[in-house]
């Protein structure tokens, strides 16, 4: 199934399973301080969880420059080399 999904869904999906909740719903524009839970420590969570299921690895200054949802869609987006 995870084939069939795009970036953005599979993006979802590392969301609601980090925060475990499954009506979570992110936008490009989705920020830390749009969920509750998301501190320091769930970022780290986030950033494994999404380095795991995309099979990439960011470098620490990728990671200082997510700022939205949509900095971390970028990156991906390049690494997979969609961009």
């Amino acid at each position: 199934m995870r084939e069939h999904m795009d970036t953005s869904e599979r993006l979802q999906q590392v969301f609601r399973k980090v925060f475990q909740k499954d009506d979570l719903l992110v936008s490009a524009s989705t920020t830390a301080k749009d969920i509750r839970m998301w501190d320091s420590l769930t970022h780290l969570e986030l950033i494994a969880a999404v380095e795991e299921e995309f099979n990439i690895k960011f470098s620490f200054s990728e990671v200082m420059q997510f700022n939205a949802v949509g900095d971390m869609l970028v990156a991906l987006s390049r690494k997979s080399g969609e961009i």
